[in-house]
């Protein structure tokens, strides 16, 4: 008697757990490289519909999770039409992304970054959504020339890709002082992870060098191959956004690692990793690195390749003392050895 009485309370108080810890959530974006990953992540934990254009992400990424998919645009003037009931929180990531497809397609880019994220946040606000996680980028500080970027920092970017997502938090602090919405803006550094996207133009430096390699070619660099960044694993993105869905910040992370490491010694990473050493590094100019999108430079006024080359180039490192601060968030930061453990999974 008293061991069915233990029994049963205990599963009372599962389910009162549920009842406390498990959310409906909205993910946007859900079919790339973050949005997949952390649906894979929370399916078990929470209540998800996901939504994707599919215009760079892949449906066969989310297909087996058996949860309510959206194939439409977060930019469509009806798009929050389709849902109905009550949510707890909307994670934002849909957006496009990639610096030079941006520049080439700017009407998306507004569309998609800016209209979309407009639409997520007034909708939040009309339905009376707690909470909204939004994607930025750690491509804000593109014209800051501190040797540390810190969340604190003056940011004045001029390319499409990061001025639209300076527009976003704009919009997000209007939001936050105007009406009181609680949102968490999350500026991401060089994400790497197995899913990444290795078929498109630009695509993630580890997924391209592990294609290549796996082809029997040298991975062709832009530059010296000594410039430096900020990576950090998807692994720790997803642990971070996943604190932030309990904690519920109404504030803006850095989400980076802090430690600087030059795209030569990623690629010997992957190769030393794939036994594919002898197959060695190759390199090209600096300017030629978005010259898979040709259209920038043709016409009267062609995108200036000087720029090109100050991306090329660029050196980027943050902080995440404020994460780590207010949250208690700490990301792995021996990128040797989760760099050639991604290598693995990469399929």
């Amino acid at each position: 008697s008293k061991l069915s009485s233990s029994s049963e309370a205990s599963d009372g108080d599962k389910r009162q757990l549920c009842r406390k810890t498990c959310m409906k959530i909205i993910i946007t974006g859900a079919a790339g490289q973050i949005g997949s990953s952390l649906a894979w992540r929370l399916k078990d934990k929470h209540d998800l519909v996901l939504v994707d254009n599919l215009r760079n992400g892949h449906y066969n990424k989310i297909e087996d999770l058996e949860c309510p998919f959206y194939n439409v645009s977060v930019a469509s003037p009806d798009f929050f039409d389709i849902f109905s009931g009550d949510y707890d929180t909307i994670i934002h990531l849909a957006g496009v992304t990639t610096l030079p497809d941006c520049e080439c397609n700017p009407v998306d880019t507004l569309s998609s970054n800016v209209l979309g994220t407009s639409n997520v946040l007034d909708f939040s606000r009309r339905k009376g959504i707690p909470h909204v996680i939004f994607a930025s980028t750690a491509a804000v500080y593109e014209q800051n020339k501190e040797d540390v970027l810190t969340e604190d920092l003056d940011i004045n970017p001029r390319l499409y890709y990061s001025l639209s997502k300076k527009m976003c938090e704009e919009l997000i602090a209007s939001y936050r002082k105007n009406y009181g919405c609680n949102v968490t803006t999350l500026r991401f550094f060089n994400i790497f992870g197995p899913d990444g996207d290795k078929e498109r133009l630009n695509p993630p430096l580890i997924n391209y060098v592990h294609r290549e390699l796996m082809k029997g070619l040298p991975p062709v660099l832009c530059g010296d191959g000594e410039q430096v960044r900020d990576f950090i694993c998807i692994d720790d993105v997803l642990a971070m956004i996943e604190l932030c869905l309990d904690k519920k910040p109404n504030d803006t992370f850095n989400v980076c690692t802090g430690v600087t490491t030059s795209v030569n010694q990623i690629t010997k990473w992957v190769s030393e990793e794939l036994g594919l050493e002898h197959l060695g590094i190759k390199y090209r100019k600096s300017n030629q690195l978005w010259d898979t999108y040709p259209d920038l430079f043709e016409g009267q006024y062609p995108f200036d390749k000087n720029i090109v080359v100050e991306e090329t180039e660029k050196y980027t490192k943050g902080s995440y003392e404020k994460a780590k601060r207010i949250l208690g968030w700490e990301p792995n930061t021996n990128i040797e050895s989760e760099v050639k453990r991604i290598a693995r999974l990469i399929k």
